[in-house]
């Protein structure tokens, strides 16, 4: 957290960010209730969430195109301005009680597109604002603000729709990302990037996709995020159906468990950047990939909130570690003028968090969603330990001679 002190660029991007992460959470509480609360099932939930990250994986690898051609800066603050309008619309519709599922649907497609530009765009400008040495400390305070936005806004977003209506949830989701977009427009001396040659949109596509497919270092990385999002994350979309079905504790509740997942992703980011560097990356990043599967496994059997509240802050820690490491390995292995699309192929594997909600909605409509969560926590599980032997090795080699290739340069 010192970067935030003696930086003064990265410390107005990393405000930024925070507002835009309290906005982010309000919807993240409300946009799956919002949709419960229309047609009252678990199945048109998890579609919700999986028309969210459709749109994500359709529009993330172009997205990242436009990251490394024009101004990450610019694209930021125009992806807020859609969200602004969205969250706008939709609260306008529930005002008048006009809300219907296919808005919702709407809404959450428009969101996933934003958001596929909106995140590689800021990932990349954090790199490019705080410094390639700066990296890890940086990665670590935005997952910091992230989490500490968790802890503060999901009770908050339930004490709004259970005393306000979730209307106002909405208005306040487009007032964060307006406050966000006006800050970030302070930041000065972000230019649009210059391509490396002077190809084509389409060939700078063609070649990231070559690059995430052939770079060995980068594919694997790649395949943990697809299958960490697509079976780990998949509690996500389910989490509604939790708090209002398995525990019954409606959306206060529901404010609690995220608000306990992100303090316990907080602390594990704290602790990572009071470290600064750590050597055994691989290792570190399998043993949080571990983790999340095995403890996400505990909290889906658990039928009492408080026991529950604990084992999803255990889960979130080891996301912390996991996902804190994997991002910086990331971008440390990728050439400066190919991160904006190798970092949209890390936002196409977000988009399975919200695509997993189509059949992670069937199977809690058939039998459950302990169980639905409990069959994707465990591919996580049984993958992770397949990996043990050889990921962590492997990564800290390919740390050395990255070093090397460095110091040589």
């Amino acid at each position: 957290m010192i970067l935030i002190l003696r930086n003064s660029r990265f410390r107005l991007l990393w405000l930024s960010a925070v507002v835009n992460y309290l906005g982010l959470m309000f919807y993240f509480t409300v946009s799956g209730w919002l949709a419960l609360q229309v047609t009252g099932s678990a199945f048109w939930v998890g579609v919700t969430a999986g028309v969210n990250g459709l749109s994500m994986m359709l529009f993330s690898t172009a997205a990242g195109v436009l990251v490394d051609r024009l101004n990450r800066k610019c694209l930021i603050m125009a992806t807020l301005l859609v969200q602004v309008i969205v969250a706008a619309s939709v609260a306008a519709l529930i005002f008048t009680e006009q809300i219907q599922l296919w808005h919702i649907l709407v809404a959450v497609f428009i969101d996933g597109t934003m958001t596929a530009v909106k995140v590689p765009s800021r990932t990349a400008l954090v790199l490019d604002v705080a410094g390639r040495q700066n990296l890890l400390q940086a990665t670590a305070a935005n997952f910091a603000a992230m989490t500490g936005a968790g802890i503060l806004i999901p009770p908050i977003a339930g004490m709004v729709v259970d005393t306000h209506g979730i209307g106002w949830a909405y208005v306040a989701i487009g007032g964060a990302f307006l406050l966000s977009g006006v800050l970030l427009a302070f930041l000065r001396g972000v230019r649009r990037m210059e391509p490396a040659s002077k190809t084509s949109p389409v060939q700078d596509f063609t070649d990231g996709v070559k690059y995430v497919m052939t770079a060995p270092a980068v594919r694997l990385l790649f395949l943990l995020m697809i299958t960490s999002e697509l079976f780990g994350w998949a509690h996500e979309p389910m989490m509604p159906v939790m708090a209002g079905e398995v525990l019954d504790v409606g959306p206060m509740g529901l404010g609690y468990l995220m608000s306990a997942g992100s303090a316990g992703a907080l602390l594990a980011s704290l602790f990572l950047s009071a470290m600064g560097g750590i050597r055994r990356k691989g290792l570190v990043l399998l043993l949080g990939y571990i983790g999340f599967g095995a403890f996400l496994i505990l909290f889906a059997l658990s039928e009492w909130l408080l026991l529950s509240l604990l084992l999803i802050a255990i889960a979130y820690a080891c996301v912390a570690l996991y996902e804190t490491m994997l991002r910086t390995l990331l971008q440390t292995a990728v050439p400066d003028e190919m991160r904006g699309r190798v970092l949209s192929f890390q936002m196409f594997s977000w988009g399975f968090t919200g695509f997993s909600g189509l059949y992670t909605g069937s199977i809690a409509a058939l039998v459950g969603a302990p169980l639905a969560i409990s069959i994707g926590a465990g591919v996580v599980v049984l993958n992770g330990l397949r990996l043990i032997r050889s990921l962590p090795g492997r990564y800290n080699e390919e740390q050395r001679v990255q070093t090397s290739v460095d110091a040589v340069a």
